[in-house]
C-alpha cells in the first residue's frame, strides 16, 4: 500500500457531497495487444494499476473502489495522487463534452472539410466553455453576485423585461435559471437541473435579442 489520502466526492442525484479516506495500492500489469481488422497489434507495455478503496465508509453510502489503468508512473503516493486527482476531474470533461456535443450541436454540422470542422469547433468550445464556467459558478456559488461584465446591460434587461428581475438581484443561480426557462425550462420542483440543450437554446436567443437590442439603441 502506498499510504492513505482524503478526497472530497460532489454529489450525485440521491447522493450527498462527502469526503472519503481512501488507500491507495498499486501494481503493474501487462496486456497482450487488440486485435484489429489486419491482424493483431503490438502487446502494451507495463501498465499501472492503481486501487482506490475507502478504508471506513459510512454504513449508509456504497463504499468508494476504484481500480485505474494507467501509462503514468505511479511508484510513489505523489504519483499516485495525481493520477487520483486527473481521474476526479473526469467529470469536467464529461460536462464539457456534452456542452459541445449536445448543447451546440457540434456533430450536427454539414461541414465535409477537415479545416472547416476544425474551425467550427475551435469557435464553439470557447462557447462551451463559458456556458460550463457559468454552471460550475451557479451550482458552487448560487448566491454570489454576477461578476461586472460577466453579462452584457442589454441581456439583463431582456432576461428582467421576461421574467422580472430577482429582488435579491442577478445572482449566479438567478441568472443560470433564467437563461434555462428563456429556453424552455419550466423549472418545476421535480424538474431537476435544465438539461444543456435547453440551455443552449436560452443562450442563443439571448444572444441574438441582445444584438437585436443593441442595434435598436444604435440606429
Amino acid at each position: 500500500m502506498l499510504g492513505e489520502v482524503g478526497l472530497e466526492l460532489r454529489s450525485r442525484p440521491g447522493t450527498k457531497a462527502r469526503r472519503a479516506r481512501v488507500q491507495l495500492s498499486r501494481t503493474s500489469v501487462c496486456l497482450s495487444g487488440p486485435w484489429r481488422p489486419g491482424g493483431r497489434q503490438a502487446d502494451l507495455a507495463e501498465l499501472q494499476v492503481l486501487e482506490v478503496k475507502e478504508a471506513d465508509p459510512p454504513a449508509d453510502v456504497e463504499p468508494l473502489h476504484w481500480i485505474l489503468l494507467t501509462s503514468l508512473p505511479c511508484l510513489g503516493l505523489t504519483q499516485a495522487r495525481r493520477i487520483v486527482g486527473r481521474y476526479t476531474a473526469r467529470w469536467h470533461i464529461e460536462e464539457y463534452h456534452k456542452a459541445l456535443k449536445s448543447g451546440a450541436g457540434v456533430e450536427k454540422s454539414q461541414m465535409d472539410q477537415a479545416y472547416r470542422l476544425e474551425t467550427l469547433v475551435a469557435v464553439l468550445s470557447l462557447v462551451a466553455i463559458r456556458l460550463l464556467n457559468t454552471k460550475l459558478m451557479a451550482r458552487a456559488c448560487p448566491d454570489k453576485a454576477l461578476e461586472p461584465g460577466q453579462v452584457g446591460a442589454e441581456g439583463l434587461q431582456i432576461l428582467a423585461d421576461r421574467f422580472g428581475e430577482p429582488k435579491a438581484g442577478w445572482t449566479q443561480a438567478s441568472f443560470w435559471v433564467a437563461v434555462a426557462r428563456l429556453g424552455g425550462f419550466i423549472g418545476r420542483k421535480g424538474d431537476g437541473e435544465p438539461g444543456w440543450q435547453t440551455i443552449w437554446r436560452g443562450w442563443q436567443r439571448l444572444v441574438w435579442m441582445s444584438q437585436g437590442l443593441e442595434q435598436l439603441k444604435h440606429s
